[in-house]
C-alpha cells in the first residue's frame, strides 16, 4: 500500500550485473555513470554490482515499518563490494532473516547461489533468524544471531551465517600471502572486445596436441588438483593474435617464472610449477614470489602494488626471500587452509584473488620450512606415480596446526 510516507512492503528480484559486464556495455556504462552522479546511494562501493543500488532504492521506498525482501547473490553475504551495503544494512535497519540458499540452485540459468534478507525499516534491535532450505524444498530456522555478531570482523564486514566461530583477525599479527606473493588471475583466451570483437574464441586457440603454432602447454582450473595437473593442452602463442589480441593478455613474465597455481571455486586446490612453464587462463590463479619478479615493471604489477599491499616493493622483494614455494605449497593445501580461507570469504562457493592475498602466513624457521616443504615434494612425487600419500597429508597438517595455535 503506497502512502507519503513509502510502502508497506518491498519485495524483488534485481537485476544481477557485475562490474565488468557494466563496464564494457556502453548503455550500462553510462547508466553507472549517472547512478553514481545521482548520489542517492551511499551503498556504492568500488566493483559493486547493480542488484546493490537497487537494494538501496528498495529500503528508501519503504515507510516506517515497512518491510524489504529481495533474493540477491550469495556473494551479498561477503564480497568487497557490499562491504557499505552490509554495514548499512546491520546498523540502519532491523534484520529480521537472512535465508542462506548457498549451494541450492535457485534460477535454472544462474550460476551464482542466493540469499533472502528480510529488514525492517526500524531500529536495529534484537536478534535475527537464520533460515536455510532443507531437501523438501522448505526454508527453517536453523540459528538466531544479534546484528554483532553476524560480522566477522570490522575490516571486511563479512557475514557469518553459520554457527562456526570466524574472524579476519584471528592471526592479525601474521604477514599475509600477498606480502611474499604477486597475485594475478590468468589470461581471458578470447579476443579482446574493443579492437578484436568476435574475430576469435577461445576454442581457436587450443589444441590437444603440440604443434609449431600450439607451442605452449596450456591449463585451466578442472585440469589441477591438489599436488598434481592431470590434464594439459596446447595454447596458440606469439602469433598475430595470440597474447596480444586476447581481452585480458596479462604479461609474458607471469608465465615464466616458479609459481603456485591454484582454482577459483569451491576447496582450494594448489599445485605447483618451477619447470614447464603452464600459460593459464582465468579460471586459475597464480601466486609468484616477489624476488621472482623483481626486473618486471609493468602496469598490472604497480597497480597491485598501489590497490592491496602494505608493503613496499623492495620490501616485499625482501620478505620474499624468507618463504619457499615448496613450504607454501604444504601450508595451502592443508586442512587449516580451508579455515583460513572461510575467515576471508564466510560461506562463500567463489575464491577471489582478494582472499588468496589476504591468507595469514606463518614464518618459521628455515628448517620447520624445509619439513613441510620436503613433504610437499614427496606427495607430489606419490600423486605422479599414483601412490597413497593421506599420512603424509596428515603430517604436514599436524605441522601447519602448530604454526597457527
Amino acid at each position: 500500500r503506497p502512502s507519503k510516507e513509502g510502502f508497506d512492503i518491498v519485495i524483488g528480484n534485481p537485476p544481477y550485473i557485475s562490474a565488468p559486464t557494466q563496464i564494457v556495455s556502453p548503455e550500462l556504462n553510462e547508466q553507472r555513470k549517472r547512478i553514481v552522479a545521482s548520489k542517492k546511494y551511499k551503498s556504492l562501493n568500488e566493483k559493486w554490482d547493480l542488484y546493490v543500488p537497487f537494494m538501496e532504492l528498495g529500503l528508501q521506498l519503504l515507510c516506517p515499518k515497512g518491510i524489504f525482501a529481495m533474493i540477491v547473490p550469495y556473494p551479498l553475504t561477503n564480497q568487497k563490494y557490499g562491504k557499505k551495503l552490509r554495514k548499512m544494512l546491520a546498523e540502519e535497519y532491523r534484520l529480521l532473516e537472512i535465508a542462506d540458499l548457498n549451494g541450492t540452485k535457485i534460477f535454472e540459468n544462474a550460476t551464482v547461489s542466493n540469499c533472502i534478507p528480510f529488514i525492517q525499516n526500524s531500529q536495529p534491535n534484537g536478534e535475527l533468524r537464520i533460515t536455510q532450505i532443507f531437501e523438501d524444498k522448505i526454508i527453517r530456522e536453523v540459528l538466531s544471531k544479534s546484528p554483532g555478531a553476524l560480522k566477522q570482523d570490522d575490516k571486511n564486514y563479512v557475514w557469518n551465517l553459520t554457527e562456526e566461530e570466524r574472524t579476519g583477525n584471528r592471526f592479525a599479527n601474521m604477514n599475509v600471502l600477498g606480502d611474499f606473493c604477486y597475485i594475478s588471475k590468468g589470461m581471458v583466451v578470447n579476443a579482446n572486445e574493443n579492437t578484436e570483437k568476435g574475430a576469435f574464441r577461445k576454442e581457436d586457440l587450443i589444441s590437444d596436441s603440440l604443434d609449431a603454432i600450439h607451442c605452449r602447454k596450456y591449463i585451466e582450473a578442472k585440469d589441477i588438483d591438489k599436488y598434481q595437473v592431470k590434464r594439459v593442452r596446447y595454447l596458440e602463442w606469439n602469433t598475430e593474435r595470440c597474447p596480444d589480441k586476447l581481452s585480458r593478455p596479462t604479461f609474458r613474465e607471469l608465465y615464466d617464472r616458479p609459481k603456485l597455481i591454484m582454482n577459483c571455486l569451491g576447496t582450494i586446490n594448489v599445485t605447483i610449477d618451477t619447470e614447464e612453464h603452464f600459460l593459464h587462463n582465468h579460471s586459475i590463479y597464480c601466486a609468484v614470489l616477489w624476488k621472482d619478479l623483481k626486473d618486471v615493471i609493468n602496469k598490472s604489477i604497480s597497480s597491485s602494488v598501489k590497490k592491496f599491499c602494505k608493503h613496499k616493493r623492495l620490501v616485499m622483494e625482501s620478505m620474499s626471500k624468507e618463504v619457499d614455494l615448496y613450504y607454501l605449497l604444504g601450508i595451502l593445501n592443508s586442512s587449516m587452509a580451508d579455515q583460513l580461507l572461510a575467515d576471508q570469504r564466510g560461506g562463500d562457493y567463489h575464491i577471489y584473488p582478494e582472499h588468496i592475498r589476504n591468507l595469514p602466513i606463518p614464518v618459521p624457521q628455515r628448517e620447520t620450512q624445509d619439513a613441510i616443504g620436503k613433504i610437499a615434494k614427496e606427495i607430489l612425487h606419490r600423486r605422479e606415480t599414483n601412490t597413497d600419500y593421506s599420512e603424509l597429508e596428515e603430517q604436514i597438517n599436524r605441522l601447519v596446526a602448530v604454526l597457527y595455535q
